[in-house]
């Protein structure tokens, strides 16, 4: 079957906080400009799902599903996509990854304990830690000269020892960076040794670019032996995001056990009616729909590196290997955008929730893009850039970006 990921919905005028106007002019001071920012992509979901959906509405009613099993379809798809598959018993549904990460973390912790998460960090991390008072131990990962991001096993050596939990998110956002599997077993084996949980966000591992491997957090621990929770969905893999859900694996029974009792306890174990009938779609009949989609994300960031290179080598785009998501390093402009917009005030007014280069981009080029401040205070000098729609839309959004830096 073929797929025409070059022609996306124009979603302005629905229910999208991407497209809303007054979110985009939160983050870079122009409503008008285009949505490149919040982690959800502008194609249609799979051909599949969108029938499900369609027999579902034709019915017109929306009770409560068939409390059954739903594991089976996760773990045939963990097969199918992973080359892993995990007991069932060890599989639990959630209701959305970051209650399920928020649970755990609330479980296997207490107040005053250190996180160690990798940064830039995704800030949802960050909240979960200061809202759950818990303290997050920022781990910088690596900058390399070539603009990409790498694990800092020196670093993070140190910085296990102090934390009772290790949060990572693999692949990383915003870098998308695949971490290798040498990188995981370290990460694993230090764990082990200093006796402290993993916890492993891998909302972005279906989106994996062909040319690299994921490899699950939960499957290089079959070589370890560490208390291991990794968490999947297919929110990203099929552009369901709205739709809250997902699943635990756990390496320890005990920590299952603890888990499930309190998710019992909160009256959170099953899907609604809707994500249960498009989920069960995703999962049993749109492989194909999902390799045919990181084919096209992966060729995406292959013009972009292509045509930067070519017409600004001032900017670059980090590692880029899974999903749709990427910092774009602008480190060496950085002092002019920031020179420009400081003198200027009334022209460009800060956007509350960005900063100097959103705002930047978001006047000159009319392109909204997360600022890299979102991600940590130590990187100011990159946006995160979404381009999960058609190439030509992204192109068009890259030119212009390139055109307001060559105006500087």
């Amino acid at each position: 079957m073929e797929f025409d990921f070059d022609n996306v919905i124009d979603r302005r005028n629905t229910d999208s906080v991407k497209w809303n106007k007054d979110m985009i002019e939160s983050i870079c001071s122009n409503r008008d400009a285009d949505a490149f920012w919040v982690a959800d992509m502008d194609f249609k979901t799979a051909p599949a799902i969108k029938a499900t959906a369609e027999k579902e509405a034709e019915t017109g009613v929306f009770g409560y599903p068939v409390e059954a099993p739903i594991t089976n379809m996760f773990t045939s798809w963990t097969r199918q996509r992973h080359d892993w598959t995990p007991a069932e018993d060890d599989v639990v549904f959630v209701s959305g990854l970051l209650h399920g990460i928020a649970l755990a973390v609330d479980l296997f912790s207490k107040e005053g304990d250190k996180i160690l998460v990798p940064s830039p960090t995704y800030r949802p991390f960050m909240e979960i830690c200061a809202d759950n008072e818990r303290i997050m131990l920022d781990m910088p990962l690596k900058k390399e000269k070539d603009g990409t991001f790498s694990l800092d096993r020196d670093l993070y050596k140190e910085k296990a020892k102090e934390a009772s939990i290790i949060l990572f998110c693999s692949p990383h956002n915003p870098s998308g960076l695949v971490f290798n599997h040498e990188d995981l077993l370290f990460v694993l084996s230090e764990a082990k040794r200093e006796n402290k949980i993993v916890i492993s966000d891998e909302i972005h591992a279906d989106l994996t670019h062909p040319s690299v491997q994921h490899i699950p957090m939960g499957k290089a621990n079959e070589e370890i032996g560490a208390a291991v929770i990794t968490f999947m969905a297919p929110s990203k893999t099929f552009n369901l995001a709205g739709e809250h859900a997902g699943f635990a694996i756990f390496s320890n029974k005990e920590m299952l056990d603890k888990f499930k009792r309190k998710q019992k306890a909160l009256r959170v174990t099953t899907p609604g009616y809707t994500i249960k009938q498009l989920m069960s779609t995703a999962y049993t009949d749109c492989l194909e729909y999902n390799q045919e989609l990181c084919s096209y994300l992966e060729k995406t960031v292959r013009e972009m590196r292509r045509y930067l290179e070519k017409e600004c080598p001032e900017l670059r785009l980090a590692n880029a290997e899974a999903s749709f998501v990427t910092f774009l390093d602008c480190s060496a402009v950085y002092e002019k955008i920031e020179k420009k917009v400081l003198n200027d005030p009334e022209h460009y007014p800060i956007a509350a929730g960005g900063g100097i280069l959103s705002t930047f981009f978001g006047i000159d080029a009319g392109v909204c893009m997360n600022d890299g401040t979102w991600f940590g205070s130590g990187y100011k000098k990159y946006v995160r850039i979404n381009y999960g729609t058609s190439r030509a839309l992204t192109m068009d959004a890259l030119k212009r970006i390139i055109k307001a830096v060559k105006a500087l």
